[in-house]
């Protein structure tokens, strides 16, 4: 099995349905693997070999589609990065991954243009809707190369994609995926996530496919489904779209939800066409799930995986959601489901053991949905297997009946709007504000966020630096996710007797006095 065969059967099966859509364009099944086979074919005769990994800094587009696609049908090593992200991770990961190729779109061509020189293996740069002395344009390049298909399709052992996480350090790993862990990824969502998929339906991706968003590509293709691509997430604009444009399926963020809802009045339900609207990244405030269920009807699910494990290893189906509504079992809602049909999950103890249900432990799954490894990186590969088992780093418990709890977390991780940020990533940039001699960032409840980023920080000495004046000036330095939404001084940060900073009762300490207000 491959992907190759997927797009093949697709185009033979729904020729002239349109697959494809964005606000100005639209191309049929024909159309997108005409283009996809012209854009592999330009590939080749620019000198990339099959297994050489190509990238891309794109936000939501049609030639973000195209891209996956035919590297996955030509065989290349696809690494889609975070066009948020900052220059100093784009050029890390480029080189990290030794990318030969890069396709970016026009706005990115300064940020591209500043740090090209800083690439050591990219020498074919494309750039979607402009140009320079140094960037093809990427519609001359399909314009120049024949449409055909390659002469083998990759197998199943090969890598197709390197998705980049960040470590406690803030130093990125490369998540190596296989063409078979693709598979597991869209049989999953064909079988436990969204069976329901079929070509009348319109799937609206308006959150980054760079991330969870773009494992609904395959599985919609695969049923003759459209695509509908937002570059950008809108809320209002989201909005009007879902009522009028007979969009049956999408996946947003907790938060993306909710922003949502903001923008819909009681006589939205009666507009709506969903079947399927999955979330994921972080929970969902158990108070607001009731007024989306009333809002959406009973067509939420959670998907709870990471890149090591993706896209989902358990699922919340909609009828547990509204059977938990209505048994009154909130205790429910704050699960992450139950194992998807072809993986196994379970709780283990430090020392490797499996644990009892209800017992307390670390995450650990197995199956077609763990990664081949971290790329030149075997002792963290090593450092979270435990023989057949892959280890989540979150902390949990799992029910009598199979559901799966996420109580705490090992890494300091922040969820933020279904972001993960990491407080060393925010702390070292705080630490070159030259009022500043210590400081600690933690994440603290937010009903519409999830979390947000809070600093706890000692003020050098005779600072007057305000918290205003700390936001603001981060404001300039981080990237939406990561900014700073509050800050508390105070003079002394608790050590340990190695003087390392105690963040876990930092966190503690915070948000119990929340709790008392």
């Amino acid at each position: 099995m491959s992907i190759a065969l997927l797009l093949d059967n697709a185009t033979k099966k729904y020729a002239n349905r349109i697959a494809l859509e964005d606000d100005t364009r639209s191309f049929s099944y024909n159309d997108f693997i005409n283009r996809v086979d012209r854009f592999g074919q330009a590939l080749l005769a620019c000198g990339l070999k099959p297994g050489e990994t190509i990238a891309c800094l794109t936000n939501n587009s049609i030639e973000l589609v195209e891209f996956d696609a035919t590297a996955a049908r030509f065989g290349f090593v696809r690494t889609m990065l975070n066009a948020r992200g900052s220059r100093a991770d784009h050029e890390y990961c480029l080189n990290f991954a030794s990318a030969k190729a890069l396709l970016f779109e026009e706005k990115m061509l300064e940020h591209v243009s500043v740090m090209r020189d800083q690439l050591e293996h990219v020498d074919l740069f494309i750039c979607v809707g402009g140009k320079a002395a140094w960037a093809l344009n990427y519609e001359e390049l399909l314009d120049k190369a024949k449409s055909k298909r390659p002469n083998e399709a990759p197998v199943s052992s090969d890598v197709h994609s390197i998705y980049f996480t960040s470590g406690t350090t803030g130093r990125p790993k490369g998540v190596m995926l296989t063409h078979s862990n693709w598979i597991h990824i869209i049989s999953t969502h064909l079988m436990d996530v969204n069976p329901r998929i079929a070509q009348d339906d319109v799937s609206l991706l308006c959150a980054p496919i760079t991330h969870a968003t773009g494992s609904l590509v395959m599985p919609h293709l695969a049923r003759g489904a459209q695509l509908k691509i937002l570059d950008q997430f809108n809320p209002e604009r989201v909005a009007e779209i879902c009522m009028n444009r007979n969009i049956t399926s999408s996946f947003m963020a907790p938060t993306m939800v909710q922003l949502l809802m903001q923008h819909m009045n009681k006589n939205s339900k009666d507009k709506l066409s969903f079947h399927s609207l999955l979330y994921g990244g972080a929970s969902f405030p158990v108070d607001r799930l009731g007024e989306a269920l009333e809002m959406f009807g009973p067509v939420l699910g959670q998907l709870y995986g990471q890149w090591e494990a993706p896209v989902g290893f358990t699922v919340l189906q909609p009828q547990d959601h509204v059977a938990a509504l209505n048994s009154g079992n909130s205790r429910l809602l704050h699960s992450c489901g139950r194992a998807i049909t072809f993986a196994d999950v379970d709780i283990m103890d430090d020392g490797g053991n499996l644990l009892q249900p209800g017992q307390t432990g670390e995450i650990v799954t197995k199956g077609g949905n763990v990664m081949l490894g971290y790329l030149n990186n075997e002792e963290a590969t090593s450092e979270i297997r435990e023989g057949s088992w892959q280890r989540t780093g979150d902390i949990g418990e799992i029910d009598s009946d199979g559901f799966v709890y996420i109580t705490d977390r090992k890494k300091d991780m922040i969820v933020t709007g279904g972001n993960n940020v990491y407080p060393r990533q925010v702390e070292e940039v705080i630490y070159e504000n030259k009022e500043i001699e210590e400081a600690c960032v933690i994440g603290i409840p937010d009903k519409l966020w999830g979390e947000t980023v809070h600093l706890v920080a000692v003020r050098k000495p005779e600072s007057l630096v305000t918290e205003d004046a700390i936001i603001d000036w981060s404001r300039e330095r981080l990237p939406t996710d990561r900014r700073i939404r509050s800050v508390e001084f105070v003079d002394t940060l608790p050590k340990s007797n190695y003087g390392k900073i105690l963040r876990k009762d930092i966190r503690d300490s915070v948000r119990s006095r929340m709790n008392k207000n």
